[in-house]
């Protein structure tokens, strides 16, 4: 029976996502191909531990998306703040998989804002005013003890 439920699960959320569905760009050179780019970010810091994986800032921004792969429309109703991340023992994109609870080791400071989109770390913004005003956003990086590393990313000039 629970077999039966998470067939139908996965089913019904494939059905969802299908084809057509349109991502977040995944770097700053994307986003700005598609004309979707808005605005670039620094960290304060470049190293941050995630549980206990090193990772690298490699790159932060603001973007839209678009509607969808068939309706190649900016979508102007939300924008995101995206972060590309490198782990620096395997050298690869986003989060290792045993630091991939985010809910533990991230920290968004807001409720229901943020998560992890493909391997980028990312924030959704549905107040499309902030989109000019946002100078910085800060995200806190917790550690395998919960120690938490504050990082402000701030907007280049």
């Amino acid at each position: 029976m629970k077999k039966l439920f998470l067939l139908s699960l996965f089913l019904t959320l494939f059905a969802c996502v299908g084809s057509d569905t349109e991502f977040l760009p995944q770097t700053v050179s994307e986003s700005k191909s598609k004309n979707l780019f808005i605005k670039e970010y620094q960290p304060t810091e470049n190293k941050v531990t995630i549980n206990q994986g090193e990772c690298e800032i490699v790159e932060a921004f603001t973007t839209f998306k678009l509607n969808s792969k068939n309706d190649q429309t900016i979508n102007k109703s939300f924008f995101a703040f995206s972060v590309r991340i490198k782990n620096l023992k395997t050298g690869e994109a986003g989060l290792a998989l045993e630091d991939s609870d985010h809910s533990q080791f991230l920290d968004f400071y807001c409720d229901f804002c943020g998560g992890i989109n493909n391997d980028n770390l990312v924030l959704y913004y549905d107040d499309i005013s902030k989109r000019e005003s946002l100078d910085s956003i800060k995200i806190g990086f917790k550690d395998g003890n919960k120690s938490e590393k504050v990082v402000y990313f701030v907007q280049k000039k």
